[in-house]
């Protein structure tokens, strides 16, 4: 019983410390012909929790017209991606592309906090 209790909770730490949102690749994404929007992230940023709840909400709202992706800037990934496009310290935040990753947009931690401004950017970016 002790550890299947410790099994649990090891289970519940690692679900929550984790961003609650399924996401596509960056990779895959790209090869798709959809706008991009990219979460990037660091487990430590302030707000994280508001900015990924609001990140699920508009992939569920928008997953017909957009690609989410989410990247930890300790991944191997992220750092392929940065190669391309410096990532600024001011976490989180959400990049908007439209062509193969091209990024064309930035939406800054305060917007993407508040559905309406995230909702209203995403709209603005496909018309």
């Amino acid at each position: 019983m002790k550890k299947f209790l410790l099994s649990l909770i090891a289970m519940f730490a690692l679900a929550y410390s984790m961003p609650a949102v399924n996401a596509a690749t960056y990779s895959d994404a790209i090869k798709e012909n959809k706008p991009l929007a990219i979460l990037i992230y660091a487990t430590w940023a302030d707000n994280l929790d508001d900015v990924t709840k609001n990140f699920t909400d508009m992939q569920q709202q928008y997953g017909e017209t957009y690609n989410f992706v989410m990247l930890n800037i300790a991944t191997a990934e992220t750092k392929e991606f940065n190669k391309k496009y410096y990532i600024y310290p001011n976490l989180p935040y959400v990049f908007l592309s439209r062509e193969n990753g091209k990024v064309t947009r930035s939406v800054l931690t305060d917007c993407l906090k508040d559905s309406a401004c995230f909702s209203q950017k995403l709209n603005l970016f496909t018309n």
